[in-house]
C-alpha cells in the first residue's frame, strides 16, 4: 500500500520537478529525496499496472486489440508523432501497457486500452512495432475492462 501511495505523490507532484516524500518519525518530519530526477522522471511514465515491471518490448502493431474506440486530440497526436520521428526523442515515448492474456487453449493475447495516443502516432507513421510493458493478466482481468463484451474464445 505504500508503494502506491508513493506513486500518487510522486503523481500530484509532476509538474514541480524536485519530489520529496515526507515521512513522519517520533512526531517530526523527516524530508528525503525519494528518487533522483532521472528516477523519479521514468518512475511516472509508468501506471499503476506496469510500475513494477521493468523489461520493454517491441510488440507488432498487429498482434495488439484495441476493443474501445479511441477519443483522440489530434495536435497531441501530431505532437507525439513528431517525437517519435526523431531518432533520439522517441526514447522520450513512454511505453503503453498491454495486458497479456493466455488462451484456454493456447495462444497469446495482448488487449490495449491505454496509450491510445501513442498507439494511434505509430500507426499513423506505419510503424511496425510499438514499445510496451506486458502485464500479464487473465480473462477475469479483462471481464473488468469489457464486462460481458470480452471475446468468448479466450475461455
Amino acid at each position: 500500500m505504500e508503494f502506491i501511495s508513493q506513486l500518487v505523490r510522486l503523481a500530484s507532484r509532476r509538474a514541480t520537478g524536485f519530489n520529496p516524500i515526507l515521512q513522519r518519525n517520533q512526531s517530526r518530519i523527516i524530508r528525503k529525496q525519494f528518487l533522483t530526477d532521472r528516477q523519479a522522471h521514468s518512475t511516472m511514465d509508468t501506471t499503476i499496472h506496469s510500475a513494477g515491471i521493468a523489461e520493454i518490448h517491441h510488440v507488432p502493431m498487429s498482434v495488439i486489440q484495441r476493443p474501445i474506440p479511441s477519443v483522440l486530440d489530434e495536435k497531441k497526436v501530431e505532437s507525439l508523432m513528431e517525437t517519435i520521428k526523431g531518432e533520439t526523442s522517441e526514447d522520450e515515448v513512454p511505453p503503453i501497457d498491454l495486458l497479456w492474456i493466455s488462451g484456454s487453449e493456447g495462444g497469446d493475447y495482448y488487449f490495449s486500452f491505454g496509450g491510445c495516443h501513442r498507439f494511434e502516432a505509430y500507426k499513423r507513421l506505419q510503424r511496425d512495432t510499438i514499445k510496451a510493458k506486458l502485464v500479464r493478466s487473465n480473462l477475469k482481468d479483462l471481464y473488468h475492462y469489457m464486462g460481458s463484451s470480452a471475446p468468448k474464445y479466450l475461455a
